[in-house]
């Protein structure tokens, strides 16, 4: 998604879920991925620095955010291009074990430094 009001010091996250339901009881997940293609920024913002971190979902509440826990956090320039790729095997694994724990992921992109 584009979000034309990226500016600085802006938080902006979307969430992800996964149906893995139809892996059989008792099998595991050898590999997974969750990528994530990053296109060039608006010019104005070319050398700002953005912190891409990805979360698994722990806990949910009616009322306020949700609890997460950190998997894995990359920088990149504004200007840079292409795929961001994350390792979320374990966490794919957790949910293959515990599926009430599956929640999801959280993708969240912050400016500034």
């Amino acid at each position: 998604e584009r979000d034309k009001d990226f500016s600085h010091h802006r938080r902006h996250y979307k969430e992800f879920r996964f149906d893995l339901t139809q892996i059989p009881h008792g099998e595991a997940v050898t590999a997974a991925e969750f990528r994530i293609y990053k296109d060039r920024s608006n010019s104005r913002f070319e050398n700002e620095t953005i912190q891409i971190s990805i979360y698994q979902i722990t806990k949910e509440y009616p009322n306020r955010d949700a609890d997460l826990f950190l998997l894995d956090t990359r920088k990149a320039q504004a200007s840079d291009v292409g795929w961001f790729v994350f390792d979320i095997t374990v966490t794919s694994n957790h949910w293959v074990i515990n599926p009430q724990n599956n929640l999801g992921l959280q993708l969240c992109a912050e400016t500034g430094d």
